[in-house]
């Protein structure tokens, strides 16, 4: 019985790490490619999470990203933004802007 507890304990720590690994993926994915465009006073226009709902993130997302960011170039690797990230990336980016946006539960900027 000891070892089926074991496991299981094994087995949560994993999963909070794993979860915790996603989340902090998201901020700092979106601190590279996102905030390095969108900081206050920027020409783009400032963008945090806090900046719009969990709706307007979500639409944005799934509507707005692509045609408004196709030939946008990232500043870093002179590479065209959409092809620097894997679609695993950009949904760990919209996890963390809809999980901290406005009206989230835990409002965050990317500091």
């Amino acid at each position: 019985m000891t070892s089926y507890i074991r496991c299981f304990h094994l087995a949560v720590l994993l999963w909070i790490f794993t979860a915790a690994a996603f989340a902090a993926d998201g901020k700092v994915l979106y601190r590279n490619n996102c905030k390095v465009c969108h900081d206050n006073g920027s020409a783009s226009g400032a963008y945090s999470p806090m900046t719009l709902t969990q709706d307007q993130w979500k639409r944005f997302f799934t509507v707005k990203l692509v045609p408004s960011h196709q030939t946008v170039v990232h500043p870093a690797v002179n590479k065209k933004l959409l092809e620097c990230l894997s679609p695993d990336e950009m949904k760990a980016i919209q996890n963390f802007c809809v999980d901290h946006a406005a009206d989230s539960e835990q409002p965050a900027t990317c500091g």
